[in-house]
Protein backbone atom coordinates (compact mmCIF):
# COMPACT_ATOMS: atom_id res chain seq x y z
CA UNK A 1 0.00 0.00 0.00
CA UNK A 2 1.04 3.13 -0.64
CA UNK A 3 2.51 5.12 2.15
CA UNK A 4 0.63 8.53 1.21
CA UNK A 5 -2.46 6.44 1.57
CA UNK A 6 -2.37 4.57 4.58
CA UNK A 7 -3.12 7.39 7.61
CA UNK A 8 -6.62 8.09 5.99
CA UNK A 9 -7.43 4.68 5.59
CA UNK A 10 -6.08 3.89 9.13
CA UNK A 11 -8.36 6.73 10.16
CA UNK A 12 -11.36 4.94 8.58
CA UNK A 13 -10.90 1.71 9.55
CA UNK A 14 -10.66 3.09 13.27
CA UNK A 15 -13.56 4.87 12.77
CA UNK A 16 -15.24 2.14 12.01
CA UNK A 17 -13.98 -0.54 14.77
CA UNK A 18 -15.34 1.87 16.90
CA UNK A 19 -18.44 2.62 15.83
CA UNK A 20 -18.86 -1.42 15.93
CA UNK A 21 -17.99 -0.89 19.74
CA UNK A 22 -20.34 1.49 20.67
CA UNK A 23 -23.61 1.05 18.34
CA UNK A 24 -25.36 -2.00 19.66
CA UNK A 25 -25.18 -5.52 18.75
CA UNK A 26 -28.03 -6.13 16.80
CA UNK A 27 -30.21 -3.36 14.79
CA UNK A 28 -32.83 -3.62 18.04
CA UNK A 29 -35.40 -4.70 15.44
CA UNK A 30 -34.92 -8.30 15.70
CA UNK A 31 -31.88 -8.21 13.46
CA UNK A 32 -28.82 -10.76 14.23
CA UNK A 33 -26.71 -10.30 17.23
CA UNK A 34 -22.77 -11.02 17.23
CA UNK A 35 -19.87 -11.31 19.27
CA UNK A 36 -16.53 -13.19 18.90
CA UNK A 37 -14.38 -15.59 20.85
CA UNK A 38 -10.97 -16.78 20.89
CA UNK A 39 -10.16 -19.93 18.68
CA UNK A 40 -10.17 -22.56 21.64
CA UNK A 41 -13.64 -21.59 23.09
CA UNK A 42 -16.53 -24.31 21.80
CA UNK A 43 -19.58 -22.45 21.20
CA UNK A 44 -22.68 -23.95 22.35
CA UNK A 45 -25.77 -23.76 20.00
CA UNK A 46 -28.04 -22.02 22.53
CA UNK A 47 -25.60 -20.29 25.42
CA UNK A 48 -26.47 -16.62 25.69
CA UNK A 49 -24.90 -14.17 23.62
CA UNK A 50 -21.82 -12.44 24.70
CA UNK A 51 -20.83 -8.30 24.07
CA UNK A 52 -16.77 -8.57 22.89
CA UNK A 53 -17.07 -7.56 19.28
CA UNK A 54 -13.58 -6.51 18.95
CA UNK A 55 -11.05 -9.58 19.05
CA UNK A 56 -6.85 -8.97 19.35
CA UNK A 57 -4.91 -11.26 18.01
CA UNK A 58 -0.66 -11.38 17.97
CA UNK A 59 1.22 -13.66 15.39
CA UNK A 60 4.26 -13.87 13.61
CA UNK A 61 4.89 -13.53 9.84
CA UNK A 62 4.42 -17.18 8.63
CA UNK A 63 2.01 -18.01 11.19
CA UNK A 64 -1.81 -18.72 11.41
CA UNK A 65 -4.00 -17.09 13.98
CA UNK A 66 -7.51 -17.63 14.20
CA UNK A 67 -11.18 -17.02 16.06
CA UNK A 68 -15.03 -16.83 16.03
CA UNK A 69 -17.19 -14.47 14.63
CA UNK A 70 -20.92 -15.84 16.65
CA UNK A 71 -24.31 -14.73 15.36
CA UNK A 72 -27.25 -15.55 17.02
CA UNK A 73 -30.46 -15.31 15.90
CA UNK A 74 -33.35 -13.51 17.42
CA UNK A 75 -37.15 -14.78 17.89
CA UNK A 76 -37.79 -14.87 14.56
CA UNK A 77 -34.78 -16.36 12.79
CA UNK A 78 -32.88 -15.00 10.29
CA UNK A 79 -33.35 -15.70 6.57
CA UNK A 80 -30.24 -15.54 4.05
CA UNK A 81 -26.84 -15.16 6.20
CA UNK A 82 -23.85 -13.77 4.34
CA UNK A 83 -20.83 -13.05 5.57
CA UNK A 84 -17.69 -11.09 4.72
CA UNK A 85 -14.17 -9.89 5.67
CA UNK A 86 -12.11 -7.10 4.96
CA UNK A 87 -8.30 -6.31 4.17
CA UNK A 88 -6.40 -5.87 7.44
CA UNK A 89 -5.35 -2.49 7.22
CA UNK A 90 -2.09 -1.18 8.73
CA UNK A 91 0.25 2.01 8.62
CA UNK A 92 2.63 0.73 6.33
CA UNK A 93 0.82 -1.89 4.80
CA UNK A 94 -2.23 -4.55 4.08
CA UNK A 95 -3.15 -7.91 4.32
CA UNK A 96 -5.07 -8.89 1.83
CA UNK A 97 -8.19 -10.91 2.19
CA UNK A 98 -6.82 -13.71 0.46
CA UNK A 99 -5.21 -14.80 3.26
CA UNK A 100 -8.32 -15.09 5.51
CA UNK A 101 -10.50 -18.24 5.15
CA UNK A 102 -14.03 -18.22 6.79
CA UNK A 103 -15.84 -21.42 7.39
CA UNK A 104 -19.23 -22.23 9.06
CA UNK A 105 -18.93 -24.54 11.97
CA UNK A 106 -21.01 -27.83 11.64
CA UNK A 107 -22.41 -29.25 15.04
CA UNK A 108 -22.14 -32.97 15.29
CA UNK A 109 -24.30 -34.48 17.75
CA UNK A 110 -22.44 -37.37 19.86
CA UNK A 111 -24.46 -39.87 21.77
CA UNK A 112 -22.33 -42.08 23.09
CA UNK A 113 -18.97 -40.57 24.67
CA UNK A 114 -15.83 -41.84 25.07
CA UNK A 115 -15.00 -44.09 28.21
CA UNK A 116 -14.64 -42.04 31.75
CA UNK A 117 -11.43 -43.11 33.15
CA UNK A 118 -11.86 -40.75 36.22
CA UNK A 119 -8.73 -39.30 36.94
CA UNK A 120 -7.71 -35.53 35.78
CA UNK A 121 -8.58 -35.70 32.16
CA UNK A 122 -12.46 -36.77 32.08
CA UNK A 123 -14.43 -36.62 28.77
CA UNK A 124 -17.14 -34.39 28.54
CA UNK A 125 -19.76 -36.87 27.58
CA UNK A 126 -22.52 -36.71 24.78
CA UNK A 127 -23.85 -33.41 23.36
CA UNK A 128 -23.60 -31.05 20.21
CA UNK A 129 -20.10 -30.19 19.81
CA UNK A 130 -19.16 -28.10 16.88
CA UNK A 131 -15.96 -29.34 14.92
CA UNK A 132 -16.67 -30.30 10.98
CA UNK A 133 -15.39 -26.97 8.59
CA UNK A 134 -17.41 -25.76 5.75
CA UNK A 135 -15.96 -23.47 3.25
CA UNK A 136 -17.09 -20.37 2.78
CA UNK A 137 -14.54 -19.12 0.40
CA UNK A 138 -11.89 -20.61 -1.97
CA UNK A 139 -11.17 -21.72 -5.20
CA UNK A 140 -10.69 -25.02 -4.41
CA UNK A 141 -14.25 -25.38 -3.55
CA UNK A 142 -16.28 -24.84 -7.04
CA UNK A 143 -19.26 -26.12 -5.57
CA UNK A 144 -20.19 -24.85 -2.67
CA UNK A 145 -23.20 -22.82 -3.93
CA UNK A 146 -24.85 -25.98 -4.92
CA UNK A 147 -23.70 -28.06 -1.88
CA UNK A 148 -25.89 -29.98 0.21
CA UNK A 149 -24.08 -28.11 3.09
CA UNK A 150 -23.57 -24.98 1.41
CA UNK A 151 -21.51 -22.29 3.39
CA UNK A 152 -23.68 -19.02 2.58
CA UNK A 153 -26.30 -18.07 2.79
CA UNK A 154 -27.58 -20.15 5.36
CA UNK A 155 -30.81 -19.47 7.34
CA UNK A 156 -30.56 -19.65 11.57
CA UNK A 157 -33.75 -20.99 13.31
CA UNK A 158 -34.51 -18.26 16.77
CA UNK A 159 -32.28 -18.38 19.68
CA UNK A 160 -29.77 -20.39 18.33
CA UNK A 161 -26.35 -19.75 17.72
CA UNK A 162 -23.80 -20.34 14.61
CA UNK A 163 -19.96 -19.86 14.77
CA UNK A 164 -17.91 -18.60 11.70
CA UNK A 165 -14.31 -19.56 12.04
CA UNK A 166 -11.72 -17.51 10.81
CA UNK A 167 -8.55 -18.35 9.81
CA UNK A 168 -6.08 -15.68 8.95
CA UNK A 169 -2.36 -16.45 7.23
CA UNK A 170 0.05 -13.57 8.16
CA UNK A 171 2.09 -12.98 5.10
CA UNK A 172 5.97 -14.20 5.24
CA UNK A 173 6.29 -9.88 4.18
CA UNK A 174 4.18 -8.16 6.44
CA UNK A 175 6.24 -5.45 7.70
CA UNK A 176 5.80 -5.08 11.91
CA UNK A 177 2.77 -3.50 13.65
CA UNK A 178 -0.98 -2.82 13.84
CA UNK A 179 -3.45 -4.33 11.30
CA UNK A 180 -7.57 -3.97 11.65
CA UNK A 181 -10.26 -5.05 9.36
CA UNK A 182 -14.28 -5.73 10.17
CA UNK A 183 -15.93 -8.79 9.58
CA UNK A 184 -19.79 -8.05 8.23
CA UNK A 185 -22.77 -9.85 7.95
CA UNK A 186 -25.47 -9.63 6.64
CA UNK A 187 -29.59 -10.65 6.60
CA UNK A 188 -33.03 -10.45 5.40
CA UNK A 189 -33.17 -8.57 9.02
CA UNK A 190 -30.33 -6.26 8.86
CA UNK A 191 -26.90 -6.36 9.36
CA UNK A 192 -24.14 -6.72 12.19
CA UNK A 193 -20.03 -6.19 12.48
CA UNK A 194 -17.01 -7.28 14.47
CA UNK A 195 -13.56 -5.39 14.70
CA UNK A 196 -10.46 -7.37 14.27
CA UNK A 197 -7.12 -5.91 15.44
CA UNK A 198 -3.99 -8.04 14.88
CA UNK A 199 -0.68 -7.07 16.20
CA UNK A 200 2.14 -8.91 13.61
CA UNK A 201 5.50 -9.39 15.81
CA UNK A 202 8.89 -9.00 14.35
CA UNK A 203 9.90 -12.65 13.71
CA UNK A 204 8.53 -15.31 11.00
CA UNK A 205 7.90 -18.94 11.46
CA UNK A 206 9.97 -21.79 9.17
CA UNK A 207 8.42 -22.93 6.48
CA UNK A 208 9.15 -25.89 7.66
CA UNK A 209 7.98 -27.05 10.63
CA UNK A 210 10.74 -27.87 13.26
CA UNK A 211 8.40 -30.34 14.99
CA UNK A 212 8.06 -33.20 12.55
CA UNK A 213 4.95 -35.69 12.04
CA UNK A 214 2.95 -38.46 10.13
CA UNK A 215 -0.51 -38.28 9.85
CA UNK A 216 -2.30 -40.79 7.71
CA UNK A 217 -4.76 -40.59 5.14
CA UNK A 218 -7.06 -43.61 3.81
CA UNK A 219 -8.80 -44.23 0.35
CA UNK A 220 -12.50 -45.67 0.56
CA UNK A 221 -11.59 -48.64 -0.57
CA UNK A 222 -14.70 -50.49 0.22
CA UNK A 223 -17.02 -48.06 -2.10
CA UNK A 224 -18.27 -48.01 -5.52
CA UNK A 225 -16.85 -46.16 -7.00
CA UNK A 226 -13.43 -46.05 -4.85
CA UNK A 227 -12.67 -42.49 -3.65
CA UNK A 228 -8.60 -42.24 -3.21
CA UNK A 229 -8.02 -39.64 -0.64
CA UNK A 230 -4.95 -40.53 -0.03
CA UNK A 231 -3.72 -40.22 -3.58
CA UNK A 232 -5.31 -36.29 -3.94
CA UNK A 233 -2.46 -33.65 -4.18
CA UNK A 234 -4.95 -31.67 -2.71
CA UNK A 235 -5.54 -33.68 0.37
CA UNK A 236 -1.96 -33.83 1.30
CA UNK A 237 -1.68 -30.10 0.32
CA UNK A 238 -4.58 -29.46 3.20
CA UNK A 239 -2.23 -31.32 6.11
CA UNK A 240 1.03 -29.63 4.93
CA UNK A 241 -1.31 -26.38 4.92
CA UNK A 242 -2.22 -27.15 8.62
CA UNK A 243 1.65 -27.55 9.29
CA UNK A 244 1.46 -31.46 9.01
CA UNK A 245 2.73 -34.18 7.68
CA UNK A 246 1.51 -36.76 5.17
CA UNK A 247 2.81 -40.45 6.09
CA UNK A 248 2.99 -40.49 1.80
CA UNK A 249 2.96 -37.67 -0.99
CA UNK A 250 3.41 -38.05 -4.49
CA UNK A 251 7.20 -38.19 -5.18
CA UNK A 252 6.58 -35.62 -8.28
CA UNK A 253 5.27 -33.34 -5.59
CA UNK A 254 7.86 -34.27 -3.39
CA UNK A 255 10.35 -30.46 -4.17
CA UNK A 256 7.25 -28.26 -4.40
CA UNK A 257 5.77 -29.27 -1.33
CA UNK A 258 9.75 -28.99 0.14
CA UNK A 259 9.89 -25.40 -0.93
CA UNK A 260 6.25 -24.61 -0.34
CA UNK A 261 4.57 -26.07 3.00
CA UNK A 262 8.19 -27.52 4.55
CA UNK A 263 7.40 -31.09 3.46
CA UNK A 264 9.99 -32.94 5.86
CA UNK A 265 10.41 -36.35 5.70
CA UNK A 266 8.21 -38.95 4.49
CA UNK A 267 7.73 -43.08 4.20
CA UNK A 268 9.45 -44.98 1.86
CA UNK A 269 7.01 -47.49 1.03
CA UNK A 270 4.46 -49.60 2.65
CA UNK A 271 5.79 -53.07 3.65
CA UNK A 272 4.44 -55.74 5.31
CA UNK A 273 5.11 -55.83 9.51
CA UNK A 274 4.06 -56.96 12.53
CA UNK A 275 1.68 -54.67 14.55
CA UNK A 276 -0.58 -55.06 17.55
CA UNK A 277 -1.52 -58.63 18.25
CA UNK A 278 0.39 -59.89 15.84
CA UNK A 279 4.34 -61.17 16.05
CA UNK A 280 4.90 -62.22 12.98
CA UNK A 281 7.67 -59.99 11.01
CA UNK A 282 9.10 -60.94 7.67
CA UNK A 283 12.58 -60.69 6.38
CA UNK A 284 13.86 -57.36 6.02
CA UNK A 285 13.95 -55.80 2.38
CA UNK A 286 17.77 -56.02 0.89
CA UNK A 287 19.63 -52.62 0.87
CA UNK A 288 19.57 -52.86 -2.63
CA UNK A 289 15.69 -53.24 -2.71
CA UNK A 290 15.48 -50.22 -0.47
CA UNK A 291 18.45 -48.16 -2.35
CA UNK A 292 15.98 -48.55 -5.58
CA UNK A 293 12.72 -47.32 -4.17
CA UNK A 294 14.74 -44.22 -2.45
CA UNK A 295 16.20 -43.20 -5.56
CA UNK A 296 12.22 -42.74 -6.82
CA UNK A 297 12.12 -39.71 -4.00
CA UNK A 298 13.42 -36.16 -4.45
CA UNK A 299 17.27 -35.43 -3.63
CA UNK A 300 17.79 -34.37 0.17
CA UNK A 301 14.21 -35.11 1.58
CA UNK A 302 15.02 -37.60 4.57
CA UNK A 303 13.16 -40.64 4.10
CA UNK A 304 12.18 -43.12 6.99
CA UNK A 305 11.30 -47.24 6.66
CA UNK A 306 8.36 -48.20 9.45
CA UNK A 307 9.81 -51.01 10.82
CA UNK A 308 6.61 -52.52 12.73
CA UNK A 309 3.97 -51.22 14.95
CA UNK A 310 3.24 -51.54 18.73
CA UNK A 311 5.84 -54.31 19.09
CA UNK A 312 6.89 -53.59 22.55
CA UNK A 313 5.66 -57.31 23.83
CA UNK A 314 6.78 -59.20 20.51
CA UNK A 315 10.47 -60.09 21.76
CA UNK A 316 10.47 -62.85 19.39
CA UNK A 317 10.76 -60.47 16.28
CA UNK A 318 13.90 -58.35 18.17
CA UNK A 319 16.29 -60.08 16.10
CA UNK A 320 14.54 -59.82 12.76
CA UNK A 321 14.15 -56.05 13.77
CA UNK A 322 17.48 -55.32 13.92
CA UNK A 323 18.43 -56.43 10.70
CA UNK A 324 15.61 -54.24 9.26
CA UNK A 325 16.92 -51.48 11.13
CA UNK A 326 20.42 -52.10 9.89
CA UNK A 327 19.57 -52.58 6.16
CA UNK A 328 17.37 -49.63 6.38
CA UNK A 329 20.48 -47.47 7.91
CA UNK A 330 22.39 -48.73 5.06
CA UNK A 331 20.52 -47.54 2.02
CA UNK A 332 20.64 -43.75 3.94
CA UNK A 333 17.46 -44.19 5.60
CA UNK A 334 15.82 -43.06 8.97
CA UNK A 335 14.13 -46.70 10.91
CA UNK A 336 11.28 -45.87 12.61
CA UNK A 337 9.57 -48.32 15.28
CA UNK A 338 6.29 -47.50 17.14
CA UNK A 339 7.67 -49.59 20.78
CA UNK A 340 9.29 -49.05 23.84
CA UNK A 341 13.13 -48.63 23.40
CA UNK A 342 13.92 -51.76 25.89
CA UNK A 343 17.26 -52.43 26.10
CA UNK A 344 17.54 -55.25 23.87
CA UNK A 345 16.05 -52.85 20.73
CA UNK A 346 19.38 -50.45 21.72
CA UNK A 347 21.55 -52.08 20.07
CA UNK A 348 20.97 -53.42 16.14
CA UNK A 349 23.74 -55.32 16.33
CA UNK A 350 25.45 -54.25 13.88
CA UNK A 351 28.89 -52.61 16.21
CA UNK A 352 28.17 -49.26 15.52
CA UNK A 353 26.34 -48.99 18.77
CA UNK A 354 23.38 -47.48 17.03
CA UNK A 355 19.90 -48.37 18.19
CA UNK A 356 16.99 -50.78 16.17
CA UNK A 357 15.06 -47.45 15.64
CA UNK A 358 16.32 -43.69 14.63
CA UNK A 359 12.61 -42.08 15.50
CA UNK A 360 10.82 -44.20 18.64
CA UNK A 361 7.17 -43.93 18.86
CA UNK A 362 5.48 -44.05 21.96
CA UNK A 363 2.04 -43.33 24.06
CA UNK A 364 2.09 -40.90 27.17
CA UNK A 365 1.80 -43.80 29.55
CA UNK A 366 4.51 -45.42 28.20
CA UNK A 367 6.66 -42.15 28.70
CA UNK A 368 6.15 -42.27 32.36
CA UNK A 369 6.55 -46.24 32.54
CA UNK A 370 9.53 -46.36 30.64
CA UNK A 371 11.13 -42.79 31.74
CA UNK A 372 14.55 -44.23 31.62
CA UNK A 373 14.36 -46.45 28.36
CA UNK A 374 13.29 -42.91 26.71
CA UNK A 375 16.10 -41.34 28.91
CA UNK A 376 19.00 -43.65 27.45
CA UNK A 377 17.73 -43.41 23.84
CA UNK A 378 17.87 -39.04 23.68
CA UNK A 379 21.13 -39.48 25.16
CA UNK A 380 22.30 -41.96 22.12
CA UNK A 381 20.89 -39.25 20.09
CA UNK A 382 18.26 -41.12 18.66
CA UNK A 383 14.83 -38.76 18.14
CA UNK A 384 11.79 -39.74 20.42
CA UNK A 385 7.89 -39.16 19.05
CA UNK A 386 4.89 -38.93 20.57
CA UNK A 387 1.32 -40.21 19.63
CA UNK A 388 -1.81 -40.92 20.86
CA UNK A 389 -4.76 -43.23 20.31
CA UNK A 390 -8.26 -44.00 21.90
CA UNK A 391 -8.73 -43.36 25.34
CA UNK A 392 -5.80 -45.64 27.01
CA UNK A 393 -5.35 -43.70 30.67
CA UNK A 394 -7.13 -41.02 32.48
CA UNK A 395 -4.32 -38.59 32.40
CA UNK A 396 -2.82 -37.28 29.29
CA UNK A 397 -4.12 -35.22 26.65
CA UNK A 398 -7.10 -37.37 24.19
CA UNK A 399 -8.12 -36.76 20.79
CA UNK A 400 -11.31 -37.54 20.81
CA UNK A 401 -14.23 -34.99 20.09
CA UNK A 402 -15.59 -34.60 23.82
CA UNK A 403 -12.55 -33.74 25.38
CA UNK A 404 -11.72 -30.21 26.40
CA UNK A 405 -10.12 -28.29 23.06
CA UNK A 406 -6.68 -27.73 24.75
CA UNK A 407 -6.01 -31.74 24.45
CA UNK A 408 -5.20 -31.00 20.69
CA UNK A 409 -3.50 -28.11 21.44
CA UNK A 410 -1.29 -29.05 24.71
CA UNK A 411 1.11 -31.19 22.28
CA UNK A 412 3.08 -28.78 21.06
CA UNK A 413 4.23 -27.42 24.57
CA UNK A 414 4.31 -31.15 26.10
CA UNK A 415 6.53 -32.53 23.50
CA UNK A 416 8.94 -29.49 24.04
CA UNK A 417 8.72 -30.45 27.60
CA UNK A 418 9.57 -34.31 27.58
CA UNK A 419 12.81 -33.67 24.77
CA UNK A 420 9.95 -35.20 21.69
CA UNK A 421 10.79 -34.37 18.52
CA UNK A 422 7.43 -35.85 16.54
CA UNK A 423 4.35 -36.71 16.08
CA UNK A 424 2.20 -39.06 15.10
CA UNK A 425 -1.31 -40.06 14.13
CA UNK A 426 -2.59 -43.35 12.92
CA UNK A 427 -5.71 -41.72 10.58
CA UNK A 428 -7.41 -38.58 10.01
CA UNK A 429 -9.91 -40.11 7.92
CA UNK A 430 -10.96 -43.14 9.74
CA UNK A 431 -15.01 -42.68 8.39
CA UNK A 432 -12.98 -43.63 4.94
CA UNK A 433 -12.28 -47.71 6.26
CA UNK A 434 -15.48 -48.27 7.96
CA UNK A 435 -17.19 -46.63 6.14
CA UNK A 436 -19.37 -44.70 7.92
CA UNK A 437 -22.78 -43.65 6.90
CA UNK A 438 -23.34 -40.05 6.74
CA UNK A 439 -19.63 -38.66 8.45
CA UNK A 440 -21.04 -35.63 8.65
CA UNK A 441 -23.75 -35.97 11.11
CA UNK A 442 -23.21 -39.82 12.61
CA UNK A 443 -19.54 -40.00 14.18
CA UNK A 444 -19.42 -43.29 14.14
CA UNK A 445 -16.51 -45.73 13.30
CA UNK A 446 -16.45 -49.04 13.88
CA UNK A 447 -13.55 -51.38 14.53
CA UNK A 448 -13.62 -54.88 14.92
CA UNK A 449 -17.33 -55.18 15.35
CA UNK A 450 -17.63 -51.93 18.26
CA UNK A 451 -17.82 -48.18 17.88
CA UNK A 452 -14.56 -46.42 18.54
CA UNK A 453 -14.47 -43.07 20.98
CA UNK A 454 -16.19 -40.58 19.30
CA UNK A 455 -13.58 -38.96 16.85
CA UNK A 456 -11.40 -41.55 17.27
CA UNK A 457 -8.77 -41.18 14.06
CA UNK A 458 -10.96 -38.57 12.54
CA UNK A 459 -9.54 -34.75 11.89
CA UNK A 460 -11.18 -34.04 8.13
CA UNK A 461 -14.42 -34.96 6.81
CA UNK A 462 -15.45 -35.56 3.01
CA UNK A 463 -15.84 -32.53 1.03
CA UNK A 464 -18.63 -34.06 -1.34
CA UNK A 465 -20.96 -32.34 0.63
CA UNK A 466 -19.74 -29.37 0.60
CA UNK A 467 -19.35 -29.37 -3.44
CA UNK A 468 -15.70 -30.05 -3.12
CA UNK A 469 -13.54 -33.69 -4.18
CA UNK A 470 -11.26 -32.49 -0.92
CA UNK A 471 -11.06 -33.35 2.11
CA UNK A 472 -11.96 -30.48 4.89
CA UNK A 473 -11.01 -29.71 8.08
CA UNK A 474 -11.81 -30.28 11.48
CA UNK A 475 -11.61 -27.24 14.23
CA UNK A 476 -9.55 -30.00 16.06
CA UNK A 477 -7.27 -30.39 13.05
CA UNK A 478 -6.75 -26.23 13.56
CA UNK A 479 -6.01 -26.67 17.33
CA UNK A 480 -3.37 -29.24 16.21
CA UNK A 481 -1.71 -26.38 13.80
CA UNK A 482 -1.76 -24.32 16.65
CA UNK A 483 0.13 -26.71 18.88
CA UNK A 484 2.90 -27.23 16.16
CA UNK A 485 3.18 -23.13 15.91
CA UNK A 486 3.58 -23.31 19.70
CA UNK A 487 6.60 -26.34 19.54
CA UNK A 488 8.26 -23.68 17.04
CA UNK A 489 7.90 -20.51 19.29
CA UNK A 490 10.57 -22.34 21.78
CA UNK A 491 13.02 -23.85 19.06
CA UNK A 492 13.53 -20.24 17.85
CA UNK A 493 14.19 -18.97 21.38
CA UNK A 494 16.78 -22.07 21.76
CA UNK A 495 18.41 -20.41 18.90
CA UNK A 496 18.25 -17.37 20.37
CA UNK A 497 20.13 -18.73 23.50
CA UNK A 498 17.05 -18.36 25.62
CA UNK A 499 15.88 -22.07 25.08
CA UNK A 500 16.16 -22.51 29.03
CA UNK A 501 14.34 -19.84 30.00
CA UNK A 502 11.77 -20.83 27.49
CA UNK A 503 11.55 -24.38 28.52
CA UNK A 504 10.66 -23.43 31.95
CA UNK A 505 7.93 -20.77 31.18
CA UNK A 506 6.75 -23.86 29.05
CA UNK A 507 6.53 -26.32 31.99
CA UNK A 508 4.55 -24.42 34.00
CA UNK A 509 1.58 -25.42 32.03
CA UNK A 510 3.36 -28.34 30.46
CA UNK A 511 5.65 -30.34 32.71
CA UNK A 512 4.64 -33.34 31.26
CA UNK A 513 2.10 -36.10 30.06
CA UNK A 514 0.23 -36.24 33.80
CA UNK A 515 0.75 -32.86 34.77
CA UNK A 516 -0.38 -30.10 32.42
CA UNK A 517 -2.62 -27.58 32.63
CA UNK A 518 -6.82 -27.13 31.19
CA UNK A 519 -6.47 -23.73 31.34
CA UNK A 520 -6.97 -22.24 28.22
CA UNK A 521 -6.04 -18.34 29.07
CA UNK A 522 -2.59 -19.78 30.88
CA UNK A 523 -1.30 -21.85 27.69
CA UNK A 524 -1.89 -18.57 26.02
CA UNK A 525 -0.43 -16.26 28.33
CA UNK A 526 2.87 -18.42 27.63
CA UNK A 527 2.53 -18.11 24.35
CA UNK A 528 2.16 -14.13 24.14
CA UNK A 529 5.18 -14.16 26.90
CA UNK A 530 7.22 -16.59 24.32
CA UNK A 531 6.44 -14.28 21.47
CA UNK A 532 6.84 -11.12 23.30
CA UNK A 533 10.39 -12.19 23.94
CA UNK A 534 11.39 -13.25 20.67
CA UNK A 535 10.07 -9.72 19.82
CA UNK A 536 12.33 -7.92 21.31
CA UNK A 537 15.45 -9.80 20.62
CA UNK A 538 14.74 -9.88 17.04
CA UNK A 539 13.98 -5.71 17.09
CA UNK A 540 16.72 -5.44 18.70
CA UNK A 541 19.19 -7.25 16.86
CA UNK A 542 18.06 -5.48 13.71
CA UNK A 543 18.14 -1.80 14.81
CA UNK A 544 20.79 0.43 13.75
CA UNK A 545 23.84 -0.24 15.93
CA UNK A 546 21.90 -3.46 17.62
CA UNK A 547 23.94 -6.57 17.40
CA UNK A 548 24.20 -8.99 14.32
CA UNK A 549 21.17 -10.72 13.27
CA UNK A 550 21.54 -14.66 13.38
CA UNK A 551 20.12 -16.47 10.72
CA UNK A 552 16.58 -18.00 11.16
CA UNK A 553 15.60 -21.42 9.61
Amino acid sequence: MKKYLSRPLKLVVGLAAALALLSPASDGQGGPTVWVVPAMKRVTRDEPAGNQREITLWAARGEYESFQMVVRAPAGGLKNVNVAISDLAGEHGHIPKANLMLYREHYIQIKQGSPDRGGTNRPLGPGWYPDALIPLTGDKYDGLQQAQLRGVPFDLSQSSNQPIWVDIFVPRDATRGQYRGVVTLTSDHGEATASIVLNVWNFELPVRPSLLSAFTVYNQTSSDPKIFYADRKENQELLLRHKIMPVTVDPKFERQFMQEYGLGMTLLGYFKEASYGNCNQPPAPSVAELASLKAKHQPGLPLYLHLADEVSDCRNIFPVLKQWGQNARRAGLLAQLTAIPLPDLRDDGSGSGHSVADIWVLLPKQFISNSADVAAVLKKGDQVWSYTAIVQDNFSPKWEIDFLPINYRIFGFLNQSIGASGLLYWSVNSWAIGPTNDPWNNMTYIEGGKPTPPGEGWLTYPGAEVGSDSLVPSIRLKWIRKSVEDYEYVEILKKLHRGDWALSLVRSVAADWAHWSHDDDALEAVRGQLGTEIDRISSAQKAPGGPPSGKQH
